[in-house]
C-alpha cells in the first residue's frame, strides 16, 4: 500500500492539477445550468438526444472494454481483467437501456419507464461494483489461459441476462412509479448506494492506493460517475434537464475512465521510449565523447612516432657506423650483436612508421602524389628487397608475368607499401617450403588492374576474413600467439587501397592458404596532390 502523501500524487504531474481543477469547475457550471434552467425537454426531441449520448456511452464503453483487455492480455494485472468484464457487462445494458426508453421502438417487450429504468440502474450497479473491485483488489498478476474467449463470453453473458429481465419485469419490483411520476424509493436507495461504492473507490485511489496520474485520471472518473448519479436522483420527468445532465456526466466519466486504461495500457510504452530518449541522448554524449578520445589518441600517436623515429634512426645510424670496417675492428662477437642491433631497430622502425602512417591517414593528412607507372617494373623493385627475406625462410616467391605492359595511375610510394604489406603477411603465415606467387590482371573495359598475392599459408577461417582489417587485430590475439606482429599491416593496406578509390578482398581457406586482390585504377580519377 503506497504511503505517498495525496498532496504529492496530486501535485506528481503539475499539470493534472490545473486540469483537475478546470474540469471540477466546468461540471460544477453544468450543475449551475441545469437548475437555474430547469425545464422538461419535449418528446419528439430528447428520445433522439438521448439516443445519441447514449451511443457514444456504448461506443466508449465497448473501446474500454477492449482496450483493458488487450493490456490485461499483456501484463496480466487483475484490475483491467475486471474493468473489461465490466465495461462487457456495461455496454450491452447501456444500449438495451437507449432502446427501451420511451419513445424509441419496443425493445423485445412493450417499452416503458419503469423497464428503461430497470436496465438503467442495473447498469449502475455493475459498474459501480466492478470499478470498485477493480480499484481495491486490481494490483493483483492473474494469469487466465485463453483469455480471448472472455470479451465473447461476457457479451454473451450479459445479452442473456438482458433478455430475462425484459421478459420478467412483472416479477421484479418496480423503479418508477408511474401514478406519482417519479422514481420509487428503491431506485433512489440503490441510487445512493451506487453512489457510495463509487465514493470509496474514488477515496481508495486518492488517499490508499495507486499514485500515478492515469490512476488518478480514474479517481476523477468516479468523482465524475458520482455526479452523474446525484443528478439522476434529481429528475422527476425522464425528459428533463437533471436526467440530461446525468448522462452527459456520464459521457465524459467514461472518457476518463478510456483514458485512465490508455495511460495505464501505453504508459510502460511511453516510460520505455522515454528511457531510450535518455539513453540515446547518453550514447551520443558518450560517442562524442570516445570520438575527442579517438582524436586525441590519433594526435598522441602521430606525436609519439615523431618522437621515438628520431632517437630510433641515430642508434640504426650509430650501430652502421660501427660495423663498418673503417671505423675499426670488431670481433664476431661484437659484430653480431650490433647486427642484431641493427635488424632489431629497423623492425621497430617499420612499426613506428606503420603507426605514424595510420595516425596521419585517421587526420586526413596523407596526401596521394599519383602518377602513370608500370606495374611490373615497381613489383619487381618490391620483390628484389624481398627476396632474401623468402630465401633465407625456404619459401619460393614468383611474378606471374604477361608480356603486355600494364600501367596504373597511383603513388608510387603508398603502392609499393601496400604490396610489401601483403607479402609481409604472406611470409609470416605460410610455412619453410611454401609459394608466394604475385599476378596482374588487367580489366581494359572498367580501365582498372587487379594484383594478387598468393600464399600456401595457414589460411583464415571465414569467421575472421572481416577482422584482420581491423586495427591492431590478429586471428590470434593472445599474448602467446605463434605469429609475431602489432597487426596493422593489413589495415594499412586496406586504407592505402581505399584511398586510391579501390577494393581489397581476400579469400582463404584453412590449411590451404590465402588470395589477397586489391585493385588500383589504370586511369587518372582524382587531381594529383589531392588531399584525402
Amino acid at each position: 500500500m503506497s504511503t505517498i502523501p495525496l498532496k504529492e500524487r496530486f501535485f506528481s504531474d503539475q499539470r493534472f492539477l490545473p486540469k483537475a481543477v478546470a474540469w471540477f469547475l466546468f461540471f460544477v457550471f453544468l450543475v449551475f445550468l441545469a437548475g437555474r434552467y430547469y425545464t422538461v425537454i419535449g418528446a419528439e426531441i430528447y428520445p433522439v438526444l438521448h439516443m445519441v449520448i447514449e451511443f457514444v456511452i456504448v461506443v466508449v464503453a465497448i473501446c474500454a472494454a477492449l482496450m483493458s483487455w488487450y493490456d490485461y492480455k499483456y501484463k496480466h494485472e487483475l484490475k483491467m481483467l475486471l474493468l473489461s468484464l465490466t465495461f462487457c457487462l456495461v455496454a450491452p445494458f447501456e444500449f438495451a437501456h437507449a432502446l427501451s426508453y420511451m419513445g424509441m421502438p419496443d425493445f423485445i417487450t412493450p417499452n416503458t419507464v419503469d423497464k428503461a429504468s430497470t436496465l438503467f440502474i442495473i447498469t449502475k450497479l455493475i459498474l459501480a461494483v466492478g470499478l470498485f473491485v477493480a480499484v481495491v483488489f486490481g494490483e493483483k498478476i492473474v494469469v487466465i489461459h485463453r483469455s480471448a474467449l472472455i470479451p465473447a463470453l461476457s457479451f454473451l453473458l450479459s445479452a442473456g441476462a438482458i433478455y430475462l429481465i425484459v421478459t420478467n419485469l412483472a416479477v421484479l419490483p418496480d423503479m418508477y412509479d408511474v401514478a406519482a411520476g417519479s422514481q420509487t424509493t428503491l431506485k433512489v436507495f440503490l441510487g445512493y448506494l451506487v453512489i457510495a461504492i463509487e465514493a470509496v473507490a474514488a477515496l481508495w485511489i486518492l488517499t490508499k492506493k495507486w499514485a500515478q496520474n492515469k490512476d488518478l485520471y480514474l479517481g476523477m472518473a468516479l468523482i465524475i460517475i458520482i455526479m452523474s448519479d446525484l443528478a439522476f436522483t434529481y429528475y422527476f420527468s425522464p425528459y428533463d434537464t437533471y436526467n440530461l445532465l446525468g448522462h452527459i456526466f456520464q459521457v465524459f466519466s467514461f472518457a476518463f475512465i478510456f483514458k485512465a486504461i490508455i495511460d495505464d495500457a501505453l504508459g510502460m510504452l511511453y516510460e520505455t521510449n522515454k528511457t531510450l530518449a535518455r539513453q540515446w541522448e547518453m550514447l551520443s554524449e558518450k560517442n562524442q565523447q570516445l570520438l575527442e578520445a579517438d582524436r586525441l589518441k590519433d594526435e598522441f600517436l602521430a606525436n609519439t612516432n615523431h618522437e621515438l623515429r628520431t632517437p630510433l634512426s641515430a642508434i640504426i645510424a650509430f650501430t652502421e657506423i660501427l660495423l663498418d670496417e673503417r671505423t675499426g675492428p670488431l670481433n664476431a662477437i661484437q659484430k653480431d650483436y650490433l647486427e642484431e642491433v641493427s635488424d632489431s631497430g629497423k623492425e621497430l622502425l617499420d612499426r613506428i612508421n606503420g603507426f605514424l602512417d595510420l595516425s596521419k591517414i585517421a587526420a586526413g593528412k596523407t596526401v596521394l602524389y599519383k602518377e602513370e607507372m608500370n606495374v611490373y617494373e615497381l613489383i619487381d623493385d618490391v620483390l628484389s628487397k624481398m627476396r632474401p627475406l623468402f630465401n633465407q625462410k625456404s619459401i619460393t616467391l614468383e611474378l606471374m608475368r604477361a608480356d603486355v605492359a600494364v600501367k596504373v595511375w597511383a603513388d608510387r610510394e603508398k603502392t609499393r607499401q601496400i604490396l610489401t604489406n601483403l607479402l609481409s603477411n604472406a611470409l609470416k603465415f605460410t610455412a619453410p617450403g611454401g609459394r608466394v606467387t604475385v599476378e596482374v590482371r588487367l580489366d581494359d573495359v572498367a580501365n582498372r588492374i587487379f594484383i594478387s598475392v598468393t600464399d600456401t599459408g595457414i589460411g583464415i577461417e571465414k569467421s575472421d576474413l572481416e577482422k584482420i582489417f581491423q586495427p591492431f587485430q590478429q586471428v590470434d590475439g593472445t599474448t602467446a600467439r605463434k605469429y609475431s606482429g602489432t597487426g596493422i599491416g593489413l589495415t594499412l593496406a586496406k586504407k592505402l587501397v581505399d584511398l586510391h578509390g579501390g577494393t581489397i578482398e581476400v579469400e582463404s581457406k584453412i590449411n590451404k592458404g590465402s588470395i589477397f586482390t586489391f585493385m588500383l585504377p589504370t586511369e587518372e580519377t582524382e587531381e594529383k596532390g589531392k588531399v584525402s
